[in-house]
């Protein structure tokens, strides 16, 4: 179950990492859902039902960016790396 402070954490990261400066705000969503997902230690794939856009809109094409970079980023990094410990 995702918490605030796994909300609050994937924030901070993702506020130093600058990952995606480029992106849309849709895709920070799903980077952000994604990151915290990784922190609460959900299974892979468990968050991406979360996304709050309908099918085949650019929303949720830019969401689901996000989370598979997110995803991808956590996975390389570790979860122990993300906590700072």
């Amino acid at each position: 179950m995702i918490e605030q402070w796994h909300n609050d954490r994937a924030q901070e990261l993702l506020s130093a990492a600058g990952w995606g400066s480029d992106k849309s705000p849709e895709w920070h969503a799903g980077l952000h859902n994604a990151v915290a997902w990784h922190l609460a230690e959900q299974p892979i794939g468990y968050g991406r039902s979360a996304c709050p856009y309908d099918v085949k809109t650019a929303q949720r094409d830019a969401w689901l960016a996000g989370w598979h970079y997110g995803q991808a980023r956590c996975l390389e990094e570790g979860r122990e790396a993300l906590l700072g410990v």
